[in-house]
């Protein structure tokens, strides 16, 4: 019997090798998963910035869009009062107006 406890302890001491090394093998896993996830965090803040001043700059791109839009139509609208300005002269001219 005392070579059959010799067998099975030196089997034990080889099991508990191999899971010592497998368990130091996850933890190393652990600890670099543990940096990519704080990595990810760091990332999708980040990302988060960035959407937000992209979402300032589409607005600031609208508001300049429409004023350029106003600017045509006061351009136009001046040269529609201008061309009534002309039809009315024109006309006051034609009925004796003076």
């Amino acid at each position: 019997m005392p070579e059959d406890l010799d067998v099975k302890l030196a089997h034990l001491e080889e099991r508990e090798k191999s899971n010592t090394r497998r368990l130091d093998e996850h933890d190393k896993e652990l600890t670099e998963l543990k940096k990519t996830y704080s990595i990810m965090e760091q990332m999708n803040y980040r990302v988060g910035e960035v959407e937000k001043s992209v979402d300032k700059i589409d607005k600031k791109l609208d508001e300049k869009q429409e004023e350029k839009g106003k600017k045509w139509d006061k351009l136009i609208d001046y040269i529609f009062y201008f061309f009534v300005a002309g039809v009315l002269a024109l006309l006051a001219y034609k009925l004796g107006f003076k």
